[in-house]
């Protein structure tokens, strides 16, 4: 039996990069996956079609959690179609690709309301139906403790979501609640594209990468699939590096 058989699992940004790969994992693994995702259509019904041509069980929800009325609207959903929750993966991000000096508080607020914000209301409202054996799982960046280019305003947040996480794992570790951060190096993802200066970057992380290769989402959501699994219970709290070696470099 897969050791996710009659679980559910929710992952925000769960249709593209590496959400899309981690929704694949655990639904291969056996659960029953709400993916959620903010805008396209077009990328939902590809992981639905992929999902039902496999045999998995995968469902799409649409909604910006960092805008209230949408938020309501996709927790309703969840809350309709799910007595429980067994995993929460908090895959969703975005944000402005500046420089600090550049960053208007605007641009701080927009990106902190997706990628911080929107991450603790979610895990509030969902908390009541996890017990034990949960899993809480965030994506994080090297950019929460180092200096990425251009990387001011989401590094603020992947920083704050790390701290944050911390106190979930000691706080919901006596409920049977096993918390951690999943931490990749860069991995070519539509939005990796999106980075100014990612030919240099590239070039760079391969040239530090003792592994030669640059992770893939695929690695990742394997990685996120074994927190889920019974041997990972005792793995609380941490943050765990995904790079190829990469972080071995200053």
């Amino acid at each position: 039996m897969k050791h996710l058989e009659s679980r559910i699992a929710v992952v925000t940004g769960g249709t593209r990069g590496i959400g899309r790969a981690i929704s694949l994992a655990l639904a291969d693994s056996g659960a029953k996956v709400y993916a959620l995702y903010a805008r396209s259509r077009k990328n939902a019904e590809a992981l639905e079609e992929e999902a039902s041509s496999k045999g998995l069980e995968i469902m799409t929800i649409r909604g910006d959690l960092s805008h209230e009325k949408s938020y309501k609207q996709s927790l309703a959903l969840l809350h309709d179609s799910c007595d429980r929750v067994d995993v929460l993966v908090h895959s969703a991000a975005s944000g402005v690709h500046r420089k600090a000096m550049e960053l208007s508080e605007r641009h701080l607020k927009w990106t902190f309301d997706i990628n911080f914000f929107a991450v603790h209301k979610l895990t509030l409202d969902l908390i009541g139906k996890m017990g034990r054996g949960g899993r809480i799982i965030g994506i994080t960046s090297p950019g929460g403790t180092r200096v990425i280019p251009k990387y001011a305003a989401v590094a603020s947040t992947k920083g704050a979501m790390e701290a944050l996480f911390r106190h979930y794992a000691s706080e919901l570790a006596p409920d049977g609640i096993a918390v951690n951060l999943v931490c990749p190096g860069l991995v070519m993802t539509e939005a990796a594209k999106a980075l100014p200066e990612l030919h240099e970057m590239l070039d760079k992380t391969l040239e530090y990468t003792p592994s030669d290769k640059l992770t893939t989402p695929e690695d990742v959501a394997e990685l996120v699939r074994f927190l889920t699994t019974e041997a990972a219970a005792q793995i609380i709290g941490q943050n765990l590096v995904i790079d190829g070696g990469k972080g071995l470099f200053a």
